[in-house]
Parts: structure tokens; C-alpha cells; sequence
């Protein structure tokens, strides 16, 4: 039997994604494309998933789009082929973005070109000493595809964007060109272990104000703070009969750890 491309292992409430194509640096192949998204599926109708991490299995976290496929779509000159893989990994990230569910990027290695795209829609981005990171597109003449310019112009400088996005070049992750997206960079062995106490300690936490947290930072992003906090009283209003908030507030008047259901 062929090995998955995507393996999932849950733990302590906790979502580990593995890519797993460490022959091909984990490239972002149509069979990986869809395996993720079955994964994502199944971790959505799990309760005890409250926290996503991905990570690569091998030396990389992922070296972007598999240019294999990419000469191949080319070379039978069917565009619209190439089009749609691109299109359909571009949906894919996005749901690491959409989901409720806070998703920690656990960067092990190499994370160029679409592996940058990937970690560019996490929340969290802990990276190990030795990875090295950057855009990369443009060194085989490719354009991004899946978020690449888009969303790195929001996480970093635009002068480190640029940097990014036009030398293609790759640098150590605690590299200042990562400033506003790397947030923590630990020892090599360090990395699972310092990933999963982050994930475990937001586990713990209500999954449903977390949801809600999250929607309203990503909507507010891009609206000034009037909008911004109409969507900050919508959610809350939304949020105020909820068990989670009522077990909040007493387990803070019993002075006692709460235990959050997500309802």
C-alpha cells in the first residue's frame, strides 16, 4: 500500500499534522493537496481537536509546489490543468486560515515558496534553529499562487517582503526579515516539544471564545478600529450565553481552573 501523504496523530486535544513526503522535500503534490483536505475534514468533525500543528516529516517542512507536476501540466500544454492545482492548493491553505481552530506552524526545516504560503495561513510560527525560509518563487521564473505576495505583504515590512519576493533568496529563520512572522525560534530538538506545549496550554482554553477570537482578528485585519470593534460587540453578544462563558466566570468566582466543553 502506498504511505499517506498527510499523517495526523491527536493527542491532549491536539491536531498533529506530518506531511509526509520527506523524499520530495514534502512538495505540495495533488495527492498531498487532497489527503489535506480529507485530514482537515476529519479533524472538523472532532470535537477533541482543538488545536492544529503541522509540521514536515524529514528535513523540510515543505519545499512548495511540486514543479514535477507543474512540467508535466505544462508539457501537454494543458493550462487550465495547472490552473486548477494551483487554484485547489490555494483553497487548501486557506482553510488552516478559516478553520476555528487555532493552527501552530511548526517549521522543522526547509518552508520555501508554497511552504511559505502554508505557514504564512497559521496562526503561530515556531521554528526550529535550522530551517531556513523564504519565498523562492522566483527563482524558477514561477509567480505565487496561493498567498505567497498576498498575504506576506500583511505579516512582514514591505521592504522585507520585497526582499522576499524578488531575490528568492532563503535565510535562517531568526533572519529580521521574519519579524511579525516567526514568533519564537528554539533548538532543533526543542521544536515538537515547545510546539505542543503551546498547543496543549490553547487546548485548555474555551475552543469556542478562541473561535471567535480568531475570526474577529482576521476580519478586523484590514477595517479600521470603528469596524473592528463592531465585530469584537457582535461576537461577544454571539458568545454571552454560552456555557463556556458561564463556566468562565465561575470557575473565576470559585477560584478553580475552568473546564471548557466549546458550547
Amino acid at each position: 500500500m502506498t504511505e499517506p501523504t498527510v499523517l495526523l496523530d491527536v493527542r491532549d486535544g491536539v491536531a498533529w499534522l506530518h506531511l509526509n513526503r520527506p523524499r520530495q522535500l514534502n512538495a505540495l503534490s495533488r495527492d498531498l493537496t487532497r489527503e489535506l483536505n480529507t485530514v482537515l475534514d476529519r479533524i472538523e468533525a472532532n470535537p477533541r481537536c482543538r488545536v492544529i500543528v503541522v509540521t514536515g516529516v524529514g528535513r523540510a517542512f515543505s519545499a512548495g509546489g511540486d514543479l514535477t507536476e507543474f512540467k508535466r501540466h505544462l508539457d501537454a500544454g494543458d493550462h487550465d490543468g495547472l490552473l486548477r492545482l494551483i487554484d485547489d492548493t490555494a483553497t487548501t491553505l486557506s482553510r488552516f486560515e478559516d478553520t476555528s481552530r487555532p493552527v501552530i506552524a511548526a517549521v522543522n526545516g526547509i518552508a520555501v515558496a508554497g511552504g511559505m504560503e502554508m505557514l504564512l495561513c497559521c496562526d503561530i510560527v515556531v521554528a526550529a534553529e535550522s530551517a531556513l525560509m523564504g519565498d523562492g518563487h522566483a527563482k524558477y521564473g514561477v509567480i505565487p499562487g496561493a498567498g505567497g505576495a498576498a498575504r506576506l505583504v500583511h505579516k512582514v515590512s514591505s521592504n522585507s517582503a520585497a526582499r522576499l519576493l524578488l531575490t528568492g533568496e532563503l535565510f535562517p529563520a531568526g533572519h529580521r526579515v521574519f519579524t511579525g512572522l516567526v514568533d519564537e525560534v528554539v533548538p532543533d530538538d526543542c521544536l515538537r516539544d515547545r510546539a505542543h506545549q503551546l498547543a496543549v496550554q490553547m487546548a485548555r482554553l474555551s475552543p469556542l471564545a478562541l473561535g471567535h477570537i480568531k475570526a474577529v482578528a482576521r476580519e478586523a485585519r484590514h477595517q479600521p478600529v470603528s469596524v473592528g470593534l463592531k465585530l469584537e460587540l457582535a461576537a461577544f453578544a454571539d458568545y454571552v450565553g454560552s456555557k463556556d462563558f458561564a463556566e468562565g466566570m465561575a470557575a473565576f468566582s470559585q477560584r478553580r481552573i475552568p473546564e471548557f466543553h466549546g458550547r
